[in-house]
C-alpha cells in the first residue's frame, strides 16, 4: 500500500481503493457539510448501525454546539464511495497525564457516537481509519473513540484489525442502559414484562388520574400542529429541576435552535414520534423520539409538574414500551438515559451496551507508551477515592 501526498491531503492507494482525506476535513463546517451532504446521507442510509447523532442533518445543526471543539471530519472512502465517517476533536490530557491525542467530539445532547460505517465495509473502514492515524500529525497519540455500540460490528471490526495489524487497543468505560429489543419478547405485552409490584404502580396511578378526568394518548401526525406541540413541549420541559438547574432545552438558545430543527426534519423525513398524554385535552406529559432505519431513539421527556403525584412520566415511558412491542421491522429503541436511571431500567426489559474504544498508532515507541498510559489510567480508576 502506498501514501500519495497532494495540495488536498493524504490518500492511501492499493488494489481495492480506501482514501482518506484528511486536508478537507481540517475543519467540520457548513460548507463541508453541504459538500458532502449527499454522499454522507447516503452512507446513513445504509450504515451498518444507525446512528441519527451523526447523520448530516444533526450535524450540521450541532455546528454551534461544537463551535469551541474546533471539530474534524475523517472520511473513508473506496473509490468515489463513501464508507465511513467519523467525527473527530484533538485534546491532551489522558489518565491525568498531558498526552495529546484524538478523540470523538461530542456535545451533550449527542447520546451516541458510533461512527457511520456503509453496511458490509466494516473492516475496510476499520483499516482506512488506522491508516489514517498513522499518517497523522505525529504529535497525537492515539484514538479514543468514545461511546459506540459494545456488541456492534464496528467495534468487532476495529478489534479484528488491531489483531491483524498487531496494534494496541484498549476498551473502557463500558456501560448499559435502558432499551427494548422487540423480537426478543415475542407477542408478549408491556405489562407481562413488569414486576408484580411495578405493574399494581402503575394501573395505580392511572385509576387516581382517570378519578380527574379522561385520559388519553395522542400522537402528532397533522403537520399544521407541528409547532404548537414544540412550544408547548419545550415549555413544560423548562420546568421542575430542569429549570432550577438550567439544563433544560430553553435555558440554551443553540440547543433550542437544534432541537427545533431536527424535531422538524424528524416530522418532514417521517422518522418523528411525538406523544403525549392528555387529561381531558390538556397535555399532562410528552416523549420525543426520533427514528432511523430500524432503530428508534427516544431523547426527551417532559411533564407538567401540577400532575406529578400521579406519575405522568412513568405512565408515558409504559404506553411508550406498549407502543414500541407492537412495531414491525424495529430492531432496537435507544432509551438514550443514564444507565441509572431506575425507572426505566425496571420499566424497560432490554439493555444497550456502550463503550469507549481507544486504539494506538502503528509503531514500538507508540505501543509501548500507549500500554504505559492505559495502564496508569486502569490505576487511577482502582485507586482508593478515585
Amino acid at each position: 500500500m502506498n501514501l500519495a501526498v497532494t495540495n488536498e491531503g493524504a490518500f492511501w492507494t492499493s488494489q481495492r481503493p480506501t482514501a482518506v482525506t484528511t486536508s478537507r476535513c481540517d475543519a467540520l463546517t457548513k460548507e463541508l457539510c453541504l459538500e458532502l451532504q449527499d454522499d454522507w446521507a447516503d452512507l446513513a442510509r445504509s450504515a451498518s448501525e444507525a446512528n441519527i447523532f451523526q447523520s448530516p442533518n444533526f450535524i450540521q445543526q450541532s455546528l454551534r454546539l461544537f463551535a469551541d471543539q474546533a471539530p474534524k471530519a475523517v472520511t473513508v472512502w473506496q473509490g468515489a464511495m463513501l464508507i465511513g465517517l467519523v467525527i473527530l476533536r484533538r485534546d491532551a490530557g489522558y489518565a491525568k497525564l498531558p498526552i495529546p491525542f484524538w478523540r470523538s467530539a461530542l456535545h451533550h445532547e449527542q447520546f451516541l457516537a458510533t461512527p457511520l460505517v456503509r453496511k458490509g465495509c466494516e473492516a475496510d473502514f476499520a483499516k482506512g481509519l488506522c491508516q489514517w492515524l498513522d499518517s497523522a500529525p505525529r504529535d497525537c497519540w492515539f484514538l479514543n473513540l468514545s461511546m459506540i455500540t459494545a456488541d456492534g460490528a464496528i467495534a468487532a471490526a476495529l478489534a479484528d484489525h488491531c489483531k491483524i495489524d498487531t496494534r494496541a487497543m484498549l476498551t473502557a468505560n463500558r456501560f448499559e442502559r435502558a432499551a427494548i429489543v422487540p423480537e426478543n419478547h415475542g407477542n408478549g405485552s408491556a405489562d407481562d414484562l413488569l414486576r408484580p409490584s411495578r405493574r399494581k404502580s402503575i394501573r395505580g396511578a392511572m385509576k387516581r388520574l382517570q378519578k380527574h378526568g379522561d385520559v388519553t394518548i395522542e400522537r402528532l401526525s397533522d403537520a399544521s400542529e407541528l409547532g404548537a406541540w414544540v412550544d408547548d413541549f419545550l415549555t413544560m420541559e423548562d420546568t421542575g429541576w430542569k429549570h432550577e438547574n438550567r439544563s433544560s432545552i430553553l435555558s440554551c438558545d443553540k440547543e433550542t435552535a437544534l432541537y427545533r430543527a431536527m424535531i422538524g426534519d424528524a416530522f418532514a423525513a417521517d422518522n418523528l414520534h411525538f406523544a403525549r398524554l392528555c387529561l381531558d385535552g390538556k397535555p399532562i406529559a410528552y416523549t420525543l423520539d426520533i427514528s432511523a432505519p430500524s432503530v428508534s431513539y427516544c431523547l426527551k421527556s417532559a411533564i407538567d409538574q401540577q400532575y406529578r403525584k400521579f406519575s405522568p412520566g412513568v405512565l408515558m415511558e409504559h404506553e411508550t414500551l406498549r407502543y414500541y412491542l407492537g412495531e414491525q421491522g424495529l430492531a432496537f429503541v435507544d432509551s438514550c438515559s443514564a444507565p441509572d436511571n431506575v425507572m426505566l431500567n425496571e420499566l424497560w426489559p432490554d439493555r444497550k451496551a456502550i463503550m469507549d474504544v481507544a486504539i494506538a498508532r502503528q509503531g514500538a515507541i507508540y505501543t509501548a507508551a500507549f500500554r504505559a498510559i492505559t495502564a496508569i489510567k486502569s490505576l487511577l480508576k482502582t485507586a482508593p477515592g478515585a
